[in-house]
């Protein structure tokens, strides 16, 4: 019978009475200690009056364990103005036990956000038991318990129970909640998130603070939890604790906590009853070394087979497990009975592994988890001076998983002074393992010490053997062929599916996930038979057995176990886990892959491209008129992609999936869904990109990434522009479908700065702007703005400037504006990250016109005016060459020698004779 997770309601009342004694046990304790505090340090507090309740007010971290222990006579009035704020850690356990008056948390300790667990009550670190007026447990900064479960129970009005996932907080344990009595109305509904899984709360106000998911807060890198409004306040230090501040590392002058993180001073260290080794504070030495006091100086000091001897060790807990840690010889009886304890098995392997010789018997029983003995791995002697019932040294019974005892190597050189073993009631334990261990025995074991028919029973021990072949077909077909088989004897095949990890042996009796199937051999069967498998899954290993059942002796007996693994064929798609823009030019990728094909994977094929953007339909719509639109604002979604990995693939973390310090505020983690599956055709056919960039900006990249990594940073990416990745898992011989999601980069804020290259503003009022482009733009540019300022206002700033809007394919614009002698220019732009994007005020000053049409005009009636003028002056010459002067002028320059310039002929009319001559033939003629 397999171990369930599930409380059922009688462990629930065997955890309560075992919880109940204890805890009983421990509020009559006679505790001669009365609480005290230093500098915020406190040890062991017990606390069973009003009193000493009240000693927790300067204390910062409980060194050990808190117990607040029967006040039953206290009420509500007591704890209303009670608060602890300063708390915030106990590095022991909690215990909280009949104090009647409590009703809340909430305000007794508001910062308590750490339980170590470095000490546990029966498995436990925090028991909230028998509170019977707790309306709630509001422990709000409560972020982490690192070792043991949780126990509430006893209070009927507690509500808000079921709605923290305690395993969040403390996982790998186990945990005790009793429901609410049907009278306490608690049906209040969280109200924290949409998602289910994380939508958990401390009541109707205070959610639950969650370290890893998308609804962690992204604190800063010395945190471990914030408060949501200030990332830098720090819930918890990831590094250390100093003072209340977290640090890197703890100052010169200061020693580490060795029971939690917090650097303290050596005066500190003495107060805990402590010593200083090695820089950290102890209250024991380390294993292979000792403690040695000199002159009231404590230290550790190294020492050759330096022991420590532990008396009638029983353990049960993880409380009495890690008690053992440093038991070498254990002088008294060594008994184990754990029941189904998570995880004990682990910590046994852990914390026994160093215990060499037991003077008396060893007793194992009732204990569900334990498949082997292997966790005593340093046994070597069992001295066997008092034995069980005077007779048994080694006593195993009631173990229904053992399936194996001590390692080889313990067996082999295994000591047995006196006595003998008994071994009964194991089903899984075969006799052939208890044969290897009863020769190391003085006295061999009778049959009453080892029934026949009490171990092994289970019927994997009683071996058949078969002429067994099988014979893979492809990745989803095997047959198994048997041969020489007898008549009058019943055959059926068992077959299962190895989980992926498993290292232990697997048998049909063996508790697993997975069910073995069952093909029964017909009874009319040849010799050689072939059985098919079919409907396999590729890559995966598969055990395999054949029962043979005799029905004359009633006989059962199987064949060993078999195991083949199928092919690997195509691989299934890798799981983009998350795609994150961490920044305005990077993206990083994170993915797990299929668990069945995890171990081929060579490497992965990675393309990423940008997302084109139509230019057309950005012009066709007016951005400079938009009203009440969502078009600008940012969706910090888009900018992460979180998703659940489904079942069949690998975790991504360890106690909530989907959540890294990347991811921005705002993501979502959603729910997988295979598309691909659902519409039962999903091929990728498109052909790999070509790396290609545009101004030192990725247009498309393709990358082949190696086949250990399963994350990746791309960078080089355009600001606020989406980005299609496509991802494929390769083996040797083929590659998986795409893995396709798309998420845009974050927005830059230097980015969609335009620059006026030329501008000029003329008296008449109009202004002339040209402009350059952004060279860096968050996605498309919707539209430009132009903004000018009239500077012979006298008080500009209490004025809106002039604005001009554009679309964004325009680079110049010519506007006319007031007149001034003086403006302020400046352009902005408007992208999708940015409605408003300015460069700096350019100054400027008007530029005359220059009127030419004027001046033609006046050029016309000057060259007009001169050549009147000209013509003017030529006549008036003309006139004045008929006037003699009275004397020449240059007689008073000119040589008595020289002719004068004008002489007297010159003014004396010249006559032409030809003139004469013509009339005088005239008058001949008229004579005659």
């Amino acid at each position: 019978m397999c171990a369930h997770t599930v409380i059922e309601k009688s462990d629930i009342l065997v955890s309560y009475l075992t919880i109940y004694g204890v805890v009983a046990v421990l509020s009559y304790d006679a505790n001669s200690r009365y609480p005290s505090e230093y500098h915020g340090l406190c040890i062991n507090m017990f606390l069973n009056t009003m009193e000493k309740l009240k000693v927790l007010e300067n204390c910062t971290i409980v060194v050990g364990d808190l117990k607040i222990l029967t006040l039953e006579k206290s009420k509500p009035e007591d704890f209303k103005n009670l608060s602890f704020p300063k708390l915030k850690e106990v590095t022991g356990y909690m215990v909280v036990y009949r104090v009647t008056g409590l009703e809340t948390f909430s305000t007794l300790l508001p910062n308590l956000a750490r339980i170590r667990g470095n000490t546990l009550l029966y498995n436990y670190a925090l028991i909230v038991y028998d509170m019977f007026n707790l309306r709630e447990i509001s422990l709000n900064s409560l972020i982490k318990i690192d070792r043991g479960g949780v126990v509430i129970g006893g209070g009927p009005l507690t509500c808000y129970v079921n709605t923290i996932d305690w395993n969040a907080i403390a996982p790998r344990a186990r945990h005790v909640l009793s429901k609410p009595d049907k009278y306490s109305h608690c049906n209040f509904p969280c109200t924290c998130t949409a998602n289910p899984e994380t939508n958990r709360c401390w009541n109707n106000k205070k959610c639950q603070i969650f370290l890893e998911g998308p609804d962690s807060r992204n604190c800063s890198r010395e945190c471990l939890g914030c408060r949501n409004t200030n990332p830098s306040s720090c819930h918890l230090c990831k590094d250390f604790t100093y003072k209340g501040e977290c640090v890197s590392k703890c100052p010169n002058d200061t020693l580490v906590l060795s029971a939690s993180n917090h650097c303290i001073t050596h005066d500190e260290c003495i107060y805990l009853k402590s010593w200083a080794w090695n820089n950290t504070c102890v209250s024991e030495c380390p294993k292979n070394f000792m403690r040695f006091s000199e002159l009231g100086h404590i230290t550790c000091i190294p020492c050759l087979n330096c022991y420590e001897t532990c008396t009638n060790l029983t353990i049960q807990t993880l409380d009495t497990i890690q008690r053992a840690e440093k038991c070498v010889y254990v002088n008294g009886s060594l008994t184990i009975h754990i029941w189904s304890l998570p995880n004990a098995v682990d910590e046994m392997r852990h914390y026994l592994k160093n215990i060499i010789e037991v003077s008396d018997y060893i007793k194992i029983y009732g204990s569900i988890t334990i498949t082997s003995l292997d966790f005593l791995s340093s046994l070597q002697r069992i001295k066997g001076k008092r034995l069980y019932n005077g007779m048994y040294s080694l006593l195993i019974y009631d173990m229904p998983n053992l399936q194996s005892l001590f390692l080889p190597s313990v067996i082999e050189n295994l000591k047995v002074d006196d006595g003998t073993l008994r071994f009964y009631r194991n089903p899984m334990l075969c006799m052939h393992q208890i044969k290897k261990l009863t020769q190391r025995f003085p006295i061999a074991p009778n049959e009453l010490d080892i029934p026949q028919g009490l171990n092994g029973y289970s019927g994997s021990c009683n071996e058949t053997s078969l002429n067994l072949n099988i014979d893979v077909k492809n990745e989803t077909f095997a047959a198994a062929s048997l041969y020489r088989l007898s008549k009058g004897v019943h055959y059926t095949v068992l077959y299962v599916r190895v989980p992926y990890g498993l290292n232990t042996s697997i048998v049909p009796e063996t508790c697993s996930d997975s069910e073995w199937f069952a093909i029964s051999v017909p009874d009319d069967f040849e010799e050689n038979v072939t059985v098919p498998l079919p409907s396999l899954r590729p890559a995966s290993t598969y055990a395999l057995c054949v029962e043979k059942y005799e029905p004359s002796s009633r006989h059962l007996a199987r064949s060993s176990i078999v195991k083949f693994k199928t092919h690997v064929g195509k691989p299934e798609p890798p799981f983009i886990m998350e795609l994150v823009a961490s920044s305005s030019n990077v993206i990083v990728v994170r993915w797990v892959d299929h668990i069945d094909f995890r171990p081929y994977i060579t490497h992965y094929e990675l393309d990423i491209n940008l997302v084109d953007i139509n230019e057309d339909k950005i012009i066709t719509r007016d951005y400079c008129n938009v009203i009440n639109d969502d078009v600008y604002e940012i969706d910090n979604a888009r900018h992460a992609k979180v998703m659940r990995p489904p079942m069949n693939y690998e975790r991504g973390c360890e106690s909530m999936c989907g959540i890294l310090s990347s991811v921005p505020v705002g993501a979502m983690v959603e729910d997988y869904f295979d598309v691909c599956e659902t519409i039962g055709y999903c091929d990728d056919d498109s052909k790999r990109t070509n790396n290609y960039t545009i101004n030192g900006v990725v247009k498309s990249l393709s990358l082949d990434i190696d086949g250990q990594r399963n994350t990746f940073q791309v960078g080089g990416l355009a600001p606020f522009r989406d980005y299609k990745f496509r991802l494929r898992a390769c083996t040797k011989y083929s590659c998986s479908r795409t893995a396709k999601e798309v998420v845009r980069t974050l927005y830059s804020e230097n980015a969609d700065i335009a620059s006026i290259v030329s501008y000029n503003i003329y008296n008449s009022g109009f202004i002339y702007v040209k402009w350059e482009p952004p060279k860096i733009t968050n996605g498309p540019i919707l539209a430009y703005t132009i903004e000018i300022y009239n500077v012979k206002l006298t008080d500009m700033y209490h004025l809106v400037p002039q604005r001009w809007c554009v679309s964004g394919n325009n680079t110049s614009l010519t506007i006319e504006s007031n007149k001034a002698s003086k403006y302020l220019v400046r352009i902005c732009t408007t992208t999708l990250a940015h409605t408003y994007a300015c460069n700096d005020w350019y100054k400027t000053e008007i530029q005359y016109e220059s009127d030419w049409w004027w001046s033609g005009v006046i050029f016309g009636l000057f060259i007009t005016v001169f050549s009147w003028v000209i013509g003017w002056r030529w006549s008036m010459r003309r006139r004045s060459s008929d006037r003699i002067p009275l004397f020449d002028i240059t007689a008073t320059y000119r040589q008595e020698s020289d002719p004068p310039a004008t002489m007297l002929s010159d003014f004396v009319p010249v006559h032409d004779i030809r003139r004469y001559l013509g009339n005088l033939s005239e008058i001949e003629e008229t004579s005659v």
